[in-house]
């Protein structure tokens, strides 16, 4: 009979070899399932630390039906241009967004995208079989930066997280969050128990902005006299606009439907902040 030691001792170099091939092969399919730094070049150099992090534009400006839907939306050409008419206009991605909404069309790798929009590469994508709803997590309280990392710190877009099903699952286990749909539970796997647990173990509160896990963002600065003085002679001016924070431009003032132009109807509520600072 062949004595294993005798092989162990003859062969030994082989072993960290084998341990190597192990580890490997263990790490890569750890790592073989999911997209976790996937950064696709974009038809056009956009900034989501620019626009979300140096201007502070609200993320709901741009995907404004992630609090209403299952998707958090794709916004319109007419929103990028609403800024982008009068602000960039001699930058050259800027340029490339003003003829693209021109001629409704463009070459991308040998390929005519019609419909006069951006056909931006889709970044983050779960599988069909996945249901998936912004709305319940944003109405819940749950920042983007859980999800998607630090956004507003990414030059370049970037999957942050491996999305996995034990990713999702951990997260709500860590929380002990079922939230409040009786007909769709999600949390520990026995039902009965995690019923049992809520009053012991209440909601979490999670953080609306800066990275969950990590403090808040601070508060914006109260606004000066200045602005506190325009935005009463704003309502003075329309009273039908007093107690509401978003609208669309369609509800705007005269003076205001003239900047983002009259023929141009913009889908995305617009916010006092993202202009008047």
């Amino acid at each position: 009979m062949v004595n294993p030691l005798h092989l162990l001792k003859r062969f030994w170099f082989l072993v960290p070899l084998v341990v190597v091939a192990l580890a490997g092969g263990g790490w890569w399919f750890k790592n073989a399932f999911h997209d976790r730094g996937y950064a696709p070049v974009q038809p056009i150099a956009y900034s989501h630390k620019q626009h979300a992090g140096d201007l502070k534009i609200d993320c709901q400006y741009c995907h404004s039906q992630a609090a209403h839907g299952r998707q958090a939306g794709i916004p319109a050409m007419s929103v990028c241009m609403g800024c982008h008419d009068h602000v960039g206009t001699d930058l050259p991605a800027i340029q490339k967004l003003a003829e693209i909404k021109e001629k409704g069309s463009y070459e991308d790798d040998g390929v005519t995208k019609a419909g006069g929009a951006v056909h931006w590469k889709r970044v983050h994508k779960l599988p069909d079989h996945v249901y998936f709803t912004h709305q319940w997590h944003v109405q819940a309280g749950v920042s983007c930066q859980t999800c998607h990392g630090p956004v507003e710190e990414m030059v370049t877009l970037r999957q942050h997280a491996p999305l996995t099903m034990g990713w999702c699952l951990d997260c709500h286990r860590r929380t002990n969050y079922v939230g409040e749909r009786k007909d769709h539970q999600v949390g520990t796997a026995n039902n009965a128990a995690t019923m049992l647990r809520q009053d012991q173990d209440p909601v979490v509160s999670f953080l609306r902005t800066g990275q969950h896990g990590q403090t808040a963002a601070p508060a914006p600065a109260a606004p000066t006299e200045r602005q506190v003085d325009r935005l009463k002679r704003l309502i003075a001016a329309s009273p039908e606009l007093q107690g509401k924070p978003q609208w669309q431009v369609a509800d705007l003032p005269e003076t205001h439907r003239e900047f983002y132009g009259k023929d141009m109807l913009m889908n995305a509520q617009t916010q006092c902040s993202t202009c008047h600072q």
